[in-house]
């Protein structure tokens, strides 16, 4: 049984605006070891009984700067109008997510991306891009290799930091017709592989616009954007090489 629960601690009745009938919610307050945005499905009671959540609504939500605990406090309903009174103020246990990685006190020295695109509908593979980049500054897309200045690179890993690993990441996302993948590699040698893209965003996912693979896409333009005004500028006489 997971190490993580939370305690039913209020009973909360709500009318519905379909047809006026009362329902019930719970409220709870409960620590979690993980910053991550992420919507408990499934809790368990001490009898190893699974109980599916319809409802999971962040209410309020705190982090411990010290220990990057987050306190939360959330609304519950629960699938087939479950009444839940018989477990009110006794644990019940959910497990915290296998995607999230507190990067807050991380430092990223080298991210790989691979990036790939397909036909409709499962359809073969039409595109393959790789990406390594490197804190020293080196950018290598498939076989061309750049070079930036490491300001540059070191703003982007701070940008990579908040989207994949802060209290703002949200789940990532898959799509049919593309693929996402990135390995992190940190300073204390961990080595933390991602699949599909994370938002960034203060609550769901809809509306957010800061992907991961976006804010690589804008890094890529800008290296090779820079690449092209350095090639311009020495046909121009104007750099000498």
């Amino acid at each position: 049984m997971s190490d993580n629960y939370l305690i039913l601690q209020e009973i909360k009745l709500n009318t519905s605006f379909l047809d006026g009938s009362t329902y019930k919610t719970y409220i709870t307050n409960f620590f979690s070891y993980t910053k991550a945005r992420h919507r408990i499905q499934y809790l368990y009671d001490e009898n190893d009984d699974l109980h599916s959540v319809e409802l999971y609504e962040i209410i309020d939500r705190k982090v411990d700067p010290e220990t990057n605990d987050c306190f939360i406090r959330a609304e519950l309903e629960f699938e087939d109008d479950e009444d839940m009174d018989a477990l009110l103020h006794k644990p019940l246990y959910f497990k915290e997510p296998e995607w999230f990685h507190d990067l807050t006190h991380k430092e990223i020295v080298q991210l790989d991306c691979i990036f790939e695109e397909y036909e409709p509908y499962g359809g073969p593979l039409t595109e393959r891009k790789n990406v390594s980049i490197n804190e020293d500054g080196t950018v290598q897309i498939n076989k061309e290799t750049y070079h930036v200045s490491k300001q540059i690179i070191h703003d982007l890993f701070n940008e990579i930091k908040i989207n994949l690993g802060s209290e703002k990441t949200y789940k990532p996302f898959l799509s049919g017709g593309a693929s996402s993948q990135y390995v992190l590699h940190l300073k204390n040698g961990c080595v933390i592989k991602y699949s599909g893209d994370y938002a960034l965003c203060d609550g769901t996912p809809y509306g957010c616009k800061r992907y991961t693979k976006q804010i690589v896409d804008d890094f890529l333009k800008q290296v090779i954007d820079s690449f092209c005004e350095f090639e311009l500028a020495i046909i121009k006489g104007e750099i000498l090489i």
